[in-house]
């Protein structure tokens, strides 16, 4: 049950963040996505710091959102309150009467808030996509909310031997009393940890495994993560045919993921094949997504002695390690701490300003000590 601040994290489709305010939940916590008058698109803590309301429905006031309850006004840029009714026209605005606002950014038709403090130059970036505006590849978008923790489906994605079991269309090999997984060599790169691997596959114009055996052939690809929740999965289907997969798993909350799906393609790139190439994605999604629904425990076990390892498994040792990194740097929500705070608290996940400004009505949502996780990545490695 882990979930990490200082990242990226995919917010909303853009084309759907127009006039209205927007309500997401994110990482457990509650906010509210809006565009101002000049189109700008921002997130804030959804909770109002005078009574606690829903800013999410509030309204749009030029700069700024105003609270249902008693028109307080926050402004986008930095979540200073900017206008509170009860006190009349000319009143001094106590300091301690703003909510905590994120870096946004719109990539990828997507709305990205940067849930943590981080200063600009040492946020970890979102992952680069140079198919989305090359001419010579067909991009489209799939969103779908599974009832999964985030972590377990990711390990998912790293998983080089599930796809001869769970997706038939794609491997068969499974059958084979001489089947195994190749050598798995880890790739590093700046953010993560992927590998290739290679697999028998059936041709890509049919559906039915039995009629394709005859027509298989030899398919790459590699898999892997970048930073605690967002996945690439390559796949080269014939040294001119790719499909390039991009995931962004944004974890609502410990038990749920709402999936951004970007699937690149260089073949077929009239947008009248769309249809068809999203039935055969959503079809192995669900495949995956039954599977991950019923993986017991509902969480990644604390104890690596509680799972069997093996080789196979060594990207998704290679992420757990990763994860200790950013607990050692205090990224971990302390969700224990926030279930025992129970229903009369309400935290914020911190943002940029914190660093500068004290007195902030609502306390940030507690962390692992930084020094503790030291300690304790240190003990199990």
């Amino acid at each position: 049950m882990r979930m990490f601040i200082n990242f990226w994290y995919a917010a909303a489709e853009a084309a759907k963040l127009i006039d209205q305010p927007m309500h997401v939940k994110i990482l457990g916590q509650e906010f509210v996505l809006f565009r101002d008058s000049q189109g700008k698109a921002h997130c804030l803590s959804n909770t109002c710091i005078h009574r606690g309301a829903s800013l999410a429905h509030g309204k749009v006031k030029g700069e700024a959102i105003e609270c249902p309850y008693h028109g307080w006004q926050f402004r986008g840029d930095d979540g200073v309150c900017t206008k509170i009714p009860s006190l009349g026209k000319d009143a001094k605005i106590p300091a301690r009467a703003k909510v905590d606002s994120y870096p946004v950014q719109e990539k990828y038709g997507l709305v990205f808030c940067f849930l943590g403090d981080l200063p600009e130059a040492e946020r970890p970036p979102i992952i680069d996509i140079p198919e989305w505006d090359n001419p010579q590849w067909r991009v489209t978008l799939m969103t779908t909310l599974w009832k999964v923790n985030t972590l377990r489906g990711v390990e998912n994605t790293l998983d080089p031997a599930h796809t001869e079991f769970v997706h038939p269309v794609m491997g068969f090999q499974g059958e084979r009393e001489d089947y195994n997984v190749p050598q798995i060599e880890p790739i590093e790169r700046d953010w993560g940890t992927g590998t290739k691997t290679k697999f028998v596959t059936p041709g890509a114009a049919g559906t039915l495994k039995a009629e394709l055996k005859g027509g298989a052939f030899q398919t790459e690809a590699e898999a892997g993560h970048h930073g605690a929740t967002t996945t690439y999965t390559w796949i080269q289907f014939s040294p001119v045919s790719w499909s390039r997969q991009y995931t962004f798993n944004t974890p609502v909350d410990a038990h749920h993921t709402q999936k951004f799906f970007l699937q690149a393609r260089n073949f077929a790139v009239d947008p009248s094949g769309d249809a068809r190439m999203d039935v055969r994605t959503r079809e192995v999604m669900d495949q995956d997504r039954v599977v991950m629904e019923r993986v017991q425990p509902f969480f990644v076990p604390l104890s690596p002695t509680e799972e069997v390892i093996v080789p196979a498994d060594r990207v998704i040792v290679r992420y757990r390690e990763w994860q200790k990194q950013w607990e050692a740097k205090g990224w971990l929500i302390d969700l224990d701490a926030v279930v025992a705070a129970g229903e009369h608290k309400k935290f914020a996940i911190p943002s940029p300003a914190r660093r500068t400004n004290k007195g902030w009505a609502l306390d940030a949502v507690p962390l692992v000590g930084a020094g503790v996780a030291a300690r304790v990545a240190a003990e199990c490695l």
